[in-house]
C-alpha cells in the first residue's frame, strides 16, 4: 500500500486534483458516499440557510475534501521546502519561547483543512520532538502506510492510549504534544458534554486531562485555506497553568468556542463526513 501512495504522490498536484475532482464526482453524486451523512449536519448546524445555500455549501464542502485528499497523498513525498512554502506558520512565538525556556507545549486542532500536511509541517520545522496521538488505522496496510508518512520528518505517532506512560518517560525534555481534538469519543469512560454548533455534543476528556496532569500550556491550531494546496496556521492561546484554564471542563470549553468560531467563519473546510451527533446526551449527561 505505501508504494502505491508512494507512486501517486509523484504525480503533479494538478493532476492529483483532476483526478479527485473525478473521483469525487463518482464517490459523491453517482455512488452518493456519505451523501446522507453531511446533507443532515449541515441541516443541523446551518438551519437558517435555504436548500439552494446548503446545497452550495455541500458542493464547496466534496471539492475541499477531494483536494484535502490529493494533497494528503501528496504529502507521501512532497519536499519539505514545498512544504514551508505551501503552509504558512503565524504567531508561533510564543510556543517557540516556552520550548526555549525548556518547557513541553500542547498543540490541538481539528480535522478542519489539510491537518496531515500540518502535522509534516510542524515535525519539520520545530525544534523539539513532536509527539502526535492517533488512531490506528484499518486495514493493516493503509496504518503502516500512513505511519510512514505522518513520520517523515521525525514526528513520532503514539497511540491515544499510550499516550501518558509515553510521555512521562521523557518528560526531562521539552516536546510538543499534537492532537486532532474534535473527534467523536466513542469509547471513553469519560466524555465531556458542551452545546457546539447548535447541538449537544460529546468531547474527549483528554485534552484537559493531559494538560492538567503535566502542568502544559495549550494552544489552539487554526488552519485556513489561503487557495487551492496553500494554507495558513494561527497558534492561538487557550490558557496555561495558573490562568483558570485548569478548572474541570473549562479548557475543553475553551477549545469548543474557538472551534465552533473557526468552522463558522470556514465551514466548507471542516470534516462533515462523520456522524459527530451520533452519541445521544445521557439525561445526566455532564
Amino acid at each position: 500500500m505505501k508504494l502505491v501512495f508512494m507512486l501517486l504522490s509523484r504525480l503533479p498536484l494538478a493532476v492529483l486534483y483532476a483526478l479527485g475532482r473525478a473521483l469525487g464526482w463518482l464517490l459523491f453524486n453517482l455512488f452518493q458516499v456519505r451523501g446522507a451523512v453531511v446533507s443532515d449536519n449541515l441541516k443541523r448546524v446551518f438551519a437558517q440557510l435555504d436548500e439552494p445555500a446548503r446545497r452550495r455549501l455541500w458542493r464547496d464542502y466534496h471539492r475541499q475534501v477531494m483536494d484535502v485528499g490529493m494533497e494528503v497523498i501528496k504529502g507521501f513525498s512532497l519536499p519539505a521546502e514545498q512544504l514551508r512554502e505551501r503552509v504558512q506558520l503565524a504567531g508561533f512565538e510564543p510556543v517557540l519561547a516556552d520550548i526555549a525556556a525548556g518547557r513541553s507545549v500542547m498543540l490541538v486542532t481539528a480535522h478542519h483543512c489539510n491537518w496531515e500536511w500540518l502535522l509534516l509541517r510542524l515535525t519539520e520545522s520545530l525544534p523539539c520532538p513532536v509527539d502526535a496521538l492517533y488512531k490506528p488505522l484499518q486495514p493493516a496496510g493503509v496504518e503502516r502506510a500512513f505511519l510512514a508518512m505522518r513520520s517523515r520528518f521525525g514526528g513520532r505517532m503514539v497511540p491515544a492510549k499510550d499516550v501518558l506512560s509515553k510521555i512521562l518517560a521523557n518528560r526531562e525534555h521539552p516536546r510538543v504534544i499534537a492532537l486532532v481534538a474534535d473527534q467523536v469519543p466513542l469509547s471513553a469512560v469519560n466524555k465531556i458534554w458542551l452545546r457546539f454548533l447548535g447541538q449537544d455534543t460529546a468531547f474527549y476528556a483528554g485534552t484537559e486531562e493531559m494538560s492538567r496532569a503535566l502542568q502544559l500550556p495549550v494552544y489552539f491550531l487554526a488552519m485556513q485555506r489561503l487557495s487551492r494546496g496553500r494554507y495558513r496556521v494561527s497558534a492561538e492561546l487557550l490558557g496555561r497553568p495558573g490562568d483558570g484554564s485548569q478548572l474541570p471542563k473549562e479548557m475543553t470549553k475553551r477549545y469548543a468556542r474557538r472551534l465552533e468560531a473557526h468552522v463558522l467563519a470556514y465551514p466548507a473546510d471542516w470534516f462533515w463526513g462523520h456522524r459527530r451527533w451520533k452519541l445521544k446526551k445521557p439525561l445526566y449527561g455532564k
